[in-house]
């Protein structure tokens, strides 16, 4: 059951990317923590760092954001059209909350056909809990520096 709190889904803007740069670096290091060393996280994070990146992934994607009662940024998903989740986080204060689901269910609507993911060991329980099947174990290099995960797929 979900204890989500007073959460507003709605499509990300310029201003969000800050903070959706700082819930991802924050969120890696300290929900991820437990699957990762500590070179694989830091390797991880430092994607925050390339706010080129972030600003392609919002004119590229179909980002999101969940917004909690109080202003704070609870999460974001992206979904590369038409069906690659492309990410999806939900912030460290906010786990176990339902954000995530939330997220996810809005990304699901909004596709087409089977939808495929690339998730770390940290969120497989999840995608797996929602109906997502591991179709390859996968090696990606970030700073020269091996960090594993999952390609999945929901039929």
């Amino acid at each position: 059951m979900e204890n989500t709190p007073d959460i507003m889904l709605r499509p990300a803007v310029d201003a969000d990317l800050p903070g959706i740069r700082t819930l991802f670096r924050s969120t890696v290091l300290h929900v991820c923590a437990g699957d990762y060393d500590a070179n694989q996280l830091q390797a991880w994070a430092s994607g925050a760092d390339d706010p080129e990146r972030w600003q392609k992934l919002l004119n590229t994607t179909e980002l999101i954001v969940a917004v909690a009662g109080d202003g704070r940024l609870a999460g974001f998903a992206a979904l590369e059209r038409p069906s690659h989740i492309e990410m999806m986080y939900a912030g460290k204060d906010f786990q176990g909350m339902g954000v995530a689901a939330r997220l996810l269910r809005q990304l699901l609507s909004r596709t087409t056909g089977p939808v495929t993911a690339h998730v770390s060991r940290t969120a497989r329980p999840f995608f797996e809990k929602h109906g997502f099947l591991v179709t390859e174990a996968r090696f990606p290099v970030r700073n020269g520096i091996v960090i594993p995960n999952f390609a999945m797929t929901k039929p």
